[in-house]
Parts: structure tokens; sequence; C-alpha cells
């Protein structure tokens, strides 16, 4: 076993990731280590990650360094890096370091309800997850990333079911389970088929790969179906909308942030180091953008109808998924249109997406965490007015909110900036009329499903703490411990600091790309349309608009200016009367009756509109009963509307239905009666000797 500079110490990071594991386990009253040693382990991977990154040369050398214990020609554990895993561990690291310092105040209710032991598996499951996701990125053979992939799915599958007593949990745990092992199975498949023409399990063997274009395709579908089964993407997706939201929340922000972009790795490994750039057909890129625009419409409109906080979010991670493959998708058809510094840019919209997408959804889960542990509900049509008991919370979460509804000048708004606009270059390069409106499709979808985010994100926020207090819940909520503040904070800053200045993440993502795409930002020629500045910053000149024009200081500053002038004009004149500074505070006027939280608007009624206009998508049923009084004289009633998971009613209750049947027919004729084997054994010898007559 040996290693050398950064890789060494991600193996480090993952000792004390294990190390602590097993200390949390032994030693419950020492849960401190466990925490200490989590952010500690967190902050290692984060920073190797980023100096891999600053130092790209050293790759040159250290690829060929791994960490190996090999029993067999399979069964050997090798790691290795390269800038892609360095941007993964940076996330990995980043969210992870925060993410385990607000878990040091959200377990504290856990411990008074379920025990220290409890508490102590809890963060022994984290901990190790941790160390498996990092084992994914840093894996340089068949066998580790199999190990390490299955490893990662068993432990979170062991976190979601951490609250095993419900029964909805229960059924959440088993589907997670038997849907990450079915794409597991595709994974393995497609890694042994391309071992089988590399002639070897490394990985370093996979990128010489001379398969026929037939396999290679073959290769690209299960991988699609393995990944995307991990990331989320529509039809795979029915495991994601049940387990992230009955996790603990700070593991939710966990799988949803960090975990799914796991698969969004394993893919880019596949596609873009593995097959190369050099012939990619054009219907790969179709499928793959194909696959991901249901993914970003459906998820986004099932979560604007959700009425529990996490629900939603979960419903949201599908959609960014979606928006992420759309535009490795879009990256693929440039590559087969012999656009590569174009292909290269839409990669980067991917990445730069990437990690403001793991900042900003954890931000979010942590936010609905907070919500929770402070109300015991996280149900929209139950809360509202949190804003007066939870000031900081409220503000984490608004900027969340408006980060992932693409407002500028937050981190959410670039990587979707960007990814729009390799959409455009897509649609004005020279192509094929059937490439234009592919474009001009994946347009729409993307702009249409920006305005359904930020329609379902204002609903969230305001439900939640603008307005009257719903129920006695929010009445006794209080703000959160400060190492939740701080873990929401930090991640908040982090989506501000990225929005007002991201052309330092840009720079540093110059080595990821050039391994990916093998374009040289440095040596683009100007005659394409780029600005001088960076390559990487800039947009095509047809489009006569570029990131590198777009100064999001100034924005900030503007806004700032136009707040502090409000503020001042409001104290000023708003409370004058009579030449006199005076405040009146009376009742609102609700026509002679008390003014009640329930009297505002609802969740339900607020996404009623989107409810109707998709009515038959959606196939809502809706049922209405008298609970108390009678049919003329109704004292209490109950209305019930459903909404029927798409996928699950048209795609898997079918073909469950349909295993059953065949299992039917199958159990009759193994009746366990000898007569009938025999008869099976004699019309089997008969068919024989008529084939070889």
């Amino acid at each position: 076993m040996f290693a050398s500079g950064a890789l060494g110490v991600d193996v480090l990071c993952m000792a004390v990731f294990l190390l602590a594991s097993l200390v949390a386990l032994c030693w419950q009253k020492a849960v401190w280590v466990g925490h200490s040693a989590g952010m500690l382990a967190s902050a290692g991977l984060a920073v190797a990650g980023l100096f891999g990154l600053l130092q790209p040369q050293l790759h040159k050398t250290q690829a060929q360094l791994m960490v190996r214990s090999s029993i067999h020609s399979f069964t050997s554990i090798v790691y290795r890096t390269n800038p892609l895993s360095d941007f993964f561990l940076l996330l990995i690291g980043s969210v992870g370091l925060l993410v385990s310092l607000y878990g040091v105040g959200y377990v504290r209710e856990y411990r008074q309800e379920k025990g220290a032991v409890s508490v102590s598996l809890l963060l022994a499951g984290v901990l190790a997850f941790l160390a498996s996701m990092a084992s994914v990125v840093l894996a340089g053979d068949v066998f580790t990333f199999l190990v390490s992939w299955e490893s990662m799915s068993i432990l979170s599958f062991f976190l979601v079911m951490y609250e095993h007593e419900r029964s909805e949990i229960q059924r959440a745990g088993f589907i997670y389970v038997v849907m990450t092992h079915l794409g597991t199975v595709f994974l393995t498949v497609g890694f042994f088929v391309m071992a089988h023409y590399a002639h070897s399990y490394q990985f370093s063997e996979f990128s010489k790969l001379d398969m026929p274009t037939t396999a290679k395709s073959l290769v690209l579908l299960m991988m699609l179906v393995g990944f995307g089964t991990k990331a989320g993407l529509i039809p795979f997706h029915i495991w994601l909308p049940r387990a992230h939201p009955v996790a603990p929340s700070h593991v939710s922000a966990l799988m949803s942030g960090v975990m799914i972009k796991t698969a969004l790795y394993g893919f880019l490994m596949v596609v873009f180091l593995f097959f190369g750039v050099g012939q990619i057909p054009l219907w790969w890129g179709m499928v793959v953008a194909a696959i991901g625009v249901p993914s970003a419409v459906l998820g986004i409109l099932y979560a604007l109808l959700q009425h529990e906080q996490k629900r939603m979010l979960a419903y949201s991670s599908i959609e960014n998924m979606g928006l992420l493959f759309m535009g490795v998708g879009v990256s693929m058809l440039l590559f087969s249109l012999h656009q590569p510094d174009f292909a290269a840019f839409a990669l980067l919209a991917v990445l730069v997406h990437s990690l403001n997408h793991a900042l900003f959804k954890s931000l979010s889960f942590l936010s609905a965490g907070s919500v929770l542990a402070s109300t015991h509900t996280q149900n929209l049509n139950l809360l509202g007015g949190l804003m007066r008991k939870m000031p900081w919370t409220a503000v984490f979460a608004l900027i969340a909110a408006l980060s992932i509804s693409s407002m500028p000048p937050l981190n959410g708004f670039v990587g979707e900036w960007m990814l729009f606009q390799s959409f455009v270059m897509l649609a004005i390069i020279r192509a094929s009329l059937w490439v234009h409106i592919v474009a001009i499709l994946l347009l729409f979808a993307l702009t249409g499903t920006g305005a359904l985010v930020a329609m379902a994100f204002v609903r969230s926020f305001g439900m939640t703490f603008l307005g009257m207090p719903r129920s006695e819940a929010v009445t006794n909520a209080k703000e959160v411990s400060w190492t939740m503040r701080i873990g929401m904070g930090a991640l908040a800053l982090a989506c501000v600091l990225l929005g007002v200045y991201p052309f330092w993440l840009l720079r540093l993502l110059e080595p990821s790309i050039r391994l990916l795409t093998l374009v040289d930002p440095v040596g683009v020629s100007p005659s394409i349309g780029m600005n001088n500045i960076s390559w990487l910053t800039m947009i095509p000149a047809p489009i006569h608009s570029t990131i590198g024009n777009f100064e999001p200081l100034s924005i900030v500053l503007a806004l700032l200016v136009m707040a502090l002038l409000s503020l001042w004009l409001f104290r000023r004149y708003g409370n004058r009367a009579s030449g006199k500074k005076a405040r009146t505070v009376g009742p609102v006027w609700s026509g002679g009756m008390t003014v009640d939280g329930r009297m505002a608007y609802t969740a339900s009624g607020y996404s009623k509109p989107v409810r109707i206009a998709f009515q038959q998508l959606f196939r809502t049923s809706r049922q209405l009963s008298v609970t108390e009084g009678d049919e003329h004289f109704p004292k209490r009633l109950l209305y019930v509307h459903r909404i029927p998971p798409f996928a699950e009613t048209y795609l898997y209750r079918p073909l469950v239905s349909a295993l059953l049947v065949a299992a039917n027919v199958i159990r009759k004729v193994q009746n366990g009666q000898v007569q009938s084997y025999m008869a099976y054994l004699f019309l089997t010898l008969l068919f024989v000797l008529f084939l070889v007559r």
C-alpha cells in the first residue's frame, strides 16, 4: 500500500472517517470525537481537491501512484486521482464539513428521544457514508469502484432507515434498496464488457479502449440506466422522493447535494474519459438530453404539488439532475457536430451547476431540517409566520430559495445561465433541422422549468415563513442552535460569493475541462468569437452577451444602495402623521370576523392552477365527504385529492402485474408432481430429436 501527494491525503482522510466511525460505535460518550474527526477529514478532502485543481501538473506523476492491496487481479483496491476526481472531492469535502457542523446541533433531539447509542450509530453511519463517497470518486479499477458504490448504497440505506419504526420509512427503504441494486446490476455488466475489451480491470487501461461502436452504444445505455438510477432520473427516480424526505435532515442534505453527484461523476468518466470525445454518435447526445428533459419538467411539476418541504426538495433534486444531464447531452451533441470549444463550454456549465446545486440544495435541506426540528412538522399547510420566530433560518432559506430560482447575483444564476448559453450555441451552429428542433425544445424546457422553480420556491418560502401561524407548532417554535446556524450560514455565504464572483471557480475548473475534452483553454483562437479575458468565462459573439460582461458585484452594490435608500425614506417619511411621528396598531379589517391563520392562502390553493392546467398528466382524484352533520346541513367536510405517481402508475405497476402473472403461470408448471416432470422431460426429448433430425 503506497500513495503520494494529495492522493495520500485523500486516503488518510478516508481512514480518519472510518476510524472515527469505529470510535463512535465503541465509545458512545465521546460523540464529539466523531463530529470533530468528520469535520477535520471533510476539510482535508476539500483542501486536497483544491490543491489538486490548483496544481494539475502533479497528476502527470501522481496518476501512476496507487493505493493497492492485491489478492487477485480483480479483487484489488486501487485509488488514483485526476482533475475530475479532485473537483468532486472538493464538492464532497466542502458540503461534508458544513453538514457535519450542522449535525452537531441537529442530533441533540435524537439523543433525548432515542438515546446515546442510537445517535452513535447515526454518527458512525454518516462518517462511513462520507468515506464511501470519497472512495467512489477515487476508485482506480472496477472492483474498487463497485465495492465503494455498493458500500455507499448500503450505508445510505441504513441512514434512510434510521427511524425505522414508521411503516412509510420501511417502504421507502425497501424501494430504495431494490432500485439501487437494480442500477448496480447494469453498472456491473457495463464495466465487465469494457474490461473484456480493455483486457484489464484498471481504469488507466480503459482510456485505451478499442471497442466496436455497437458495444459502446450498449455500454452507454447500461451506464445511463445504472447511473441514472442513482441520479434519480425519470423513470428510475421512484426511490428518491421517498428516501430523501424520511432520512435525518443532514443526511438528506448529503444524499441530495452530494451522493447523486457521484452518478454524474461516473457517467462523465465513462463517456469522456473511457470512450473519448473523438467519435461520439449524434444519437448518443440526443438520448442523454432526452432523458434529462422529463426529469427536469416533471420533477419540478411534482415538486410544486407537494405539501411536505423535504419531499418538495427531493423532487427539485430530480429536476436539477435532469438539467445536468441535459447539459451533458448538449455537450455530446456539440462534439458530434465537431464543435469542441462549444462542447467544452457546455461541459463547464454542467460542472459549475453541479457544485452550485450541491451548495444551495444542501442549504435548503438544512433549512427545512431546522424548521422540522423546531416545529416537528414539515407540512406547508400547517406552517406560516416563522420569520418572527426563526429570523436566521428564514434568511438562510431565502438565500437558498433565490439561488435555486436562479436569481442574480446568487450562484444558481451562474450555472443555469451558462446552461442556457450552451443550449443557444447548439441552436445557432450550422447543423441539420433535427438538431435545431432539439435545441429549441431544450431551451423551452429550460426556461419553462425555471419559471416553475421560481413559483415552487416562492410558495415554499411564503407558506413557511410569511403570513400568520396556522398551527400551535409554529406558535411554540424557536430558533435553532448556533452550530446549526453556522453550518447554514457558511453555505449561504458560499452561495452569495460564487454568485458575486464566479470567475475563480471557472478558472479552477480548467484542468477538469482539459482532461475531459482535450481542449486547451489557453490555445483557443479568438476567431470563433471568444473574449480575450478568459476562454472559460466567455460565450460566442453571435449571442452579444458574455459572462465576462456580467458584473455581479455591481448589481450587489446597486441593490444595497437601493435597500439603504428605501430604508432611509421609510424612516424619514413613512411613519409621519400630522407632522409628528406616530404609529397606530389595530386589528386587520376582515368583515367582522376574527383574523385567523387558517384564512390565509394554503400551499394546496397556491399550486391548484398548475394542478388544473396539467390535470390530464397528473390524473388527480378528488373526494368530498361529510364527516359531521348530514348531506343538507354539514358541519364538517373532508376534502381529499390524490396525485398518483406517474412512473409507478404507468410503468412499474403494469410491469409488476405482468411479472406476477408470469409467476403464477410458472407456479402451475412447477407443481411438485413427478408425473408432470416426466412429461416435461419426454416433450423436451422429442423436441431435441426433432431439431437434430
